[in-house]
């Protein structure tokens, strides 16, 4: 620096200078008589349209009505102390809206006249940044399924964040569960293979799916399918592992189930071929059908995920629904194997209630229409002995959500199924028919054989255990099943129920 010859600013044409440049709205306001003095472009941008419509303006209107006051009262609590000082409030902008602000007020000096210098900061976009956290932890928070995060810059990255479902999985506090690793999940249990599975990716920083064995505060096992998600930052440095927990612990104990039925089928099979033709076809059916919905879900959250602020309400409401009806299916599925399971197990109790035939199929129908909507189905009473019967709602729904989705899915869609029922003094009878595809003769014998599909079932969707449950569940009300059928002519099943009343249930 010259010290001889030093620059000399013009102080005034300074302060316009950033007064004018400055990245945030300013306000230059009298302080004997609170009139906008001046306002730099953002300032009038922000509260009105031009710097004219605002000098002269009383500061204290640019408040709204109802803080008023306490925009006042901070001003003349300013005055007296002239010591610098904020407020958050909102105030009026140009179009009359209320907008949050976070105001700093200077006492300075203007040719000899007290002035205050105010700079305002818009807070709307903050606050709504914040209003989308919050109820992204509310949504979070409130998942059944639980919800981790873990600190990647740290040793034995740490858990840094779990949601309430992670506390009801486990049985640990989030005061418990925070700063440490998930390793305590696993107690003494650490040689299980997919446990080098994990340690591979969080080593590598990849994601990974894992089922584990895992452990509650009281010590009670519990099966733990593990969802891990890496995260990165603008400098692509990893940060944090994102992971969702989900209990399949009773899924893992139908699976185990099913494996003891398994077993008892290859003690009774005598032939090697058809014992593996069994085992191909249901490792088969679990797998196409859980993957074919859990794709669906996984490619609706990631694009939810990534683009969720981005899209609009209508793509957003089409992802969400494809997600809640692939977990309905996934449910749906569940829901039979673990009542084959337990029928295998001899475990289904029977617990007859009055039913109102006509509700219960009008609420049946709904239900199904949403899963077939290009499909008609047509249900009449022909006349009943009564409104309503002693029957098992749940047993009902494994007989009839079969064998009318099965009509349903091998009807087309110009053909609707026919529903109906009737009834005598002693039997109510249901009848279902479609006109699709059909049954071959070869394949009528083992129809309700569980796990057997019919050979001209093509690619469609199915487990083979949909009649062998329905059948099942008919034979616990004391039912039965009869079916005729022609291939490429349609199929009809009749399932009839005795009528029962109290005194014959006692």
């Amino acid at each position: 620096m010259n010290k001889e010859n030093p620059v000399i600013f013009d102080k005034s044409a300074l302060f316009d200078a950033l007064f004018e440049h400055s990245g945030e709205a300013v306000l230059v306001v009298d302080a004997s008589t609170l009139s906008i003095a001046a306002a730099n472009p953002i300032a009038s941008h922000l509260l009105a349209d031009d710097e004219e419509s605002l000098l002269g303006t009383h500061f204290l209107d640019l408040g709204i009505d109802s803080n008023r006051s306490i925009l006042e009262a901070f001003v003349q609590e300013f005055l007296a102390t002239q010591e610098d000082n904020s407020l958050t409030i909102r105030l009026k902008n140009r179009m009359f809206r209320s907008i949050p602000c976070n105001l700093h007020f200077k006492s300075i000096d203007v040719s000899g006249n007290k002035h205050l210098l105010v700079t305002l900061q818009d807070l709307t976009e903050r606050m709504r940044a914040k209003a989308e956290i919050e109820m992204r932890d509310i949504a979070i928070g409130n998942v059944e399924s639980g919800v981790t995060i873990a600190d990647a810059r740290q040793k034995d990255l740490p858990l840094i964040y779990v949601n309430h479902g992670f506390e009801v999985i486990t049985g640990y506090s989030a005061r418990e569960a925070i700063g440490h690793s998930c390793r305590f999940l696993q107690g003494k249990d650490t040689a299980q293979p997919q446990l080098d599975v994990l340690r591979n990716c969080l080593k590598e920083g990849k994601g990974c799916v894992v089922q584990l064995k895992n452990y509650r505060k009281n010590g009670s096992l519990f099966y733990n399918e593990l969802h891990l998600s890496p995260i990165f930052n603008d400098e692509n440095e990893l940060t944090h592992f994102v992971g969702i927990q989900l209990d399949v612990t009773e899924r893992e104990e139908a699976r185990k189930s099913l494996e003891r039925s398994e077993k008892r089928y290859r003690q009774a099979l005598q032939q090697e071929q058809e014992l593996n033709e069994i085992k191909t076809r249901f490792i088969s059916m679990i797998s196409h059908e859980f993957r074919t919905p859990m794709t669906g879900i996984q490619a609706s959250s990631a694009l939810l995920k990534r683009f969720g602020d981005k899209l609009k309400q209508n793509k957003k409401t089409q992802h969400l629904e494809n997600i809640e009806n692939s977990l309905r299916r996934m449910n749906r599925l569940l829901d039979d194997v673990l009542f084959f399971s337990r029928a295998e197990a001899d475990k289904l109790n029977v617990s007859r209630i009055e039913i109102n035939i006509d509700a219960y199929f009008a609420k049946l129908l709904e239900t199904l229409s949403p899963i077939y909507p290009d499909r008609v189905i047509h249900f009449k009473n022909l006349g009943t002995v009564s409104k309503s019967f002693l029957l098992d709602e749940h047993l009902l729904d494994h007989v009839f959500h079969n064998l009318i989705g099965n009509a349903l899915k091998y009807s087309p869609p110009d053909k609707p199924v026919i529903c109906t029922v009737s009834s005598d003094s002693s039997t109510l009878t249901f009848e279902i028919r479609d006109e699709g595809i059909g049954i071959p003769k070869v394949d009528q014998e083992r129809l309700f054989d569980a796990f057997h599909r019919a050979d001209n079932v093509g690619n469609r969707q199915g487990t083979g255990l949909g009649l062998n449950i329905a059948l099942r569940a008919a034979s616990l009300l004391k039912g039965s099943i009869y079916f005729s059928s022609v291939e490429n002519h349609g199929s009809t099943f009749r399932v009839n129920f005795p009528i029962l009343n109290q005194n014959s249930l006692s």
